[in-house]
């Protein structure tokens, strides 16, 4: 009866494992996880975090350069006052004076996004280690129903083996200790708080908003290089070399920001590419909370260790003692 009770809570262990892997729709998450980190692997690198936020504080303060210092200093070159050479701005080269406007509000919206990309590195790159560093995600949803069939076989087959019980036992170990080993609790864990930190601020709203200030922040660049250059090179009768060397030791700035453009928009385009490319697969994954599976994982290989521990015990506690043998008088 013992062996009984026990094999019926092994199979039962074994259906929770396989009715896990479906609730929790882990064939569905495991993929998306596993394309999540994959795209955003590459701007999750500390070398290209902070090169992103250099680029943002060079555009901010570019952006507070022009407006106390550029503005004044080119309505005086052209004999204007700073009013009405920021109308001439607003009036010839829209484009340019949008960029300048929107400076503030932009950088501020980019430290956010990099800010929040540089606290959660280091969550990250736990995360994406799961189940390790060489298995993908992919493989935990197959690893997990895996085991619950084996673990429904193992149970069925102590009704009628009773070396079945033995096999129970190393299965339960295995499962309590191969998450443990691979840190999973913990993994788990900074999956979650990541997903949970991201859930406030990643959304459609949050990409189409980079993507409009990314545009805005290019069409002031081109802008400038292309028609606001040329007039100021013609106004002030001075050539392309002596502009960039006017601009480059008044305005360091400004001059730095443009210069480093085509590096920081591809920063920036990889960055905002990144988080509308992989928003679906958020969308799939950031309501699944890991931690509770892997903990469930785990009391269920300590479940199916108490149950074979126990029919092993009993059974060797009824079992008959042996006869000893007399001896016979010489």
């Amino acid at each position: 009866m013992t062996r009984r009770i026990s094999a019926s809570i092994v199979v039962l262990v074994g259906l929770v494992f396989i009715v896990l892997t479906f609730a929790s729709n882990l064939f569905t998450v495991g993929p998306a996880f596993e394309k999540m980190t994959d795209g955003f692997r590459p701007v999750m690198q500390t070398q290209d975090l902070q090169a992103l936020q250099r680029d943002v504080t060079g555009l901010a303060a570019a952006g507070t350069e022009f407006g106390t210092k550029v503005v004044p200093a080119l309505a005086d070159r052209l004999n204007t006052t700073p009013e009405e050479f920021s109308t001439l701005l607003g009036q010839q080269f829209p484009d340019s004076a949008t960029g300048v406007a929107a400076i503030p509000q932009i950088t501020v919206q980019f430290n956010g996004v990099t800010g929040l990309l540089t606290a959660e590195q280091g969550r990250f790159e736990r995360a994406d280690a799961i189940p390790t560093s060489s298995l993908p995600a992919t493989t935990v949803p197959w690893s997990l129903l895996f085991v619950g069939i084996v673990t429904v076989g193992v149970g069925l087959a102590m009704f009628t083996f009773r070396n079945a019980v033995m096999a129970a036992l190393v299965l339960g170990s295995i499962v309590v200790v191969v998450p443990l080993a691979m840190s999973l609790p913990s993994k788990a864990q900074a999956a979650d708080t990541m997903n949970d930190h991201l859930r406030p601020v990643y959304t459609a709203e949050l990409v189409a908003g980079a993507r409009q200030s990314l545009g805005i922040v290019q069409a002031m660049a081109t802008d400038m290089q292309t028609r606001v250059f040329p007039f100021l090179e013609q106004q002030l009768r001075i050539d392309s070399v002596q502009l960039q060397a006017f601009l480059g030791g008044n305005f360091p700035a400004l001059a730095g920001a443009l210069g480093n453009l085509p590096a920081s928009s591809a920063r920036f385009q990889s960055t905002v590419g990144t988080f509308d490319t992989q928003l679906a697969n958020y969308d799939k994954i950031k309501s699944t909370q890991l931690v509770p599976i892997v903990w469930t994982a785990i009391a269920g290989g300590v479940v199916t260790m108490l149950a074979s521990g126990w029919a092993i015990g009993r059974r060797r506690e009824i079992a008959p003692a042996l006869p000893r043998r007399e001896t016979r008088a010489a």
